[in-house]
C-alpha cells in the first residue's frame, strides 16, 4: 500500500448469546452467535461504514470491504488473492502478468541473486524451460528425483542439473515470482543450488491451480551427468 492507514474502533462490550445442546447430563456445548456490530470504525481520523459482526467478542468484517477502504485489491480466483500494490477493484487487474511472464520474471530475479553474489548470469535454455513447466504441471509438493531427471532427458537436455521447488498459496500472479525466489533465498539448500558457479543455464516452470502456485527452477550444469542418462 502507498501509505500507512489505521482503523480505530470505539467499542463497548457485547455479551454473546449462549445455548445448551443435548440432555442436561451432557456437557454444555457453546454455540457462537453472530450479532450485527454497532461499533464505529475510523480511517485516518474519519468515520467510515463497515459491515461488521461480533462473534465471541471480536469484530469480523469482509476482507473485500477492508481492501476497498484501504485501497488494496482483493478478489477470488480459486482462493483469496491479494494485490497489495494495486487499487481495489474486486477482480484481477488487467495488468496482472501471465504465467509465462511469471516464468521470465523468476529467471530475471534468479540472475539478480547471482549478480549480488558475484556470479555470472544464466542463459535461459528452452529444454530446461520445457522440463520445468512439465514438472510444475504435475503439481508435486516435494522433489521426485527420478521423475525430474527423466523429464529433463525427455526435453533433450543431456547434462546434470540442480532443482528447486516451492509451493505456496495466497499470492496473486504478479507476486508469485518475488515470493518464489524469496522462498529459495531463505532456504540454504535452495540458495546453494542457485549459486552453483558451474551452472550456465536455467529453466522455470509455473503452474497455478485453485490458488496454489507450483514453481520449479532447473539449473543446468554441463560439468555433471544426469544419473538416468
Amino acid at each position: 500500500m502507498s501509505r500507512k492507514k489505521n482503523i480505530l474502533m470505539a467499542s463497548a462490550c457485547i455479551v454473546l448469546g449462549m445455548a445448551l445442546a443435548g440432555p442436561a447430563a451432557h456437557a454444555a456445548e457453546e454455540v457462537l452467535t453472530a450479532i450485527r456490530s454497532t461499533h464505529q470504525f475510523y480511517l485516518d481520523g474519519e468515520r467510515i461504514e463497515l459491515e461488521a459482526y461480533l462473534i465471541n467478542g471480536n469484530n469480523y468484517v469482509k476482507l473485500a470491504d477492508v481492501g476497498e477502504a484501504l485501497d488494496f485489491n482483493v478478489y477470488w480466483d480459486g482462493a483469496v488473492q491479494i494485490e497489495s500494490a494495486e487499487p481495489y477493484t474486486g477482480r484481477a487487474t488487467e495488468s496482472a502478468s501471465t504465467p509465462e511472464q511469471a516464468r521470465q520474471d523468476i529467471a530475471t530475479l534468479v540472475n539478480g541473486v547471482r549478480r549480488e553474489h558475484g556470479l555470472t548470469e544464466l542463459a535461459i535454455d528452452q529444454r530446461l524451460m520445457d522440463a520445468a513447466q512439465e514438472l510444475s504441471g504435475r503439481k508435486y509438493t516435494w522433489h521426485h528425483n527420478r521423475e525430474e531427471c527423466e523429464a529433463v532427458l525427455d526435453a533433450g537436455y543431456p547434462y546434470g542439473f540442480g532443482s528447486n521447488l516451492t509451493v505456496f498459496t495466497g499470492a496473486a500472479l504478479p507476486e508469485i515470482p518475488q515470493r518464489a525466489v524469496e522462498n529459495w533465498v531463505d532456504s540454504p539448500g535452495h540458495l546453494q543450488a542457485m549459486l552453483n558457479p558451474d551452472a550456465d543455464s536455467l529453466g522455470v516452470g509455473v503452474t497455478v491451480e485453485q490458488g496454489v502456485a507450483y514453481c520449479y527452477l532447473l539449473l543446468g550444469d554441463p560439468t555433471t551427468n544426469n544419473p538416468y542418462g
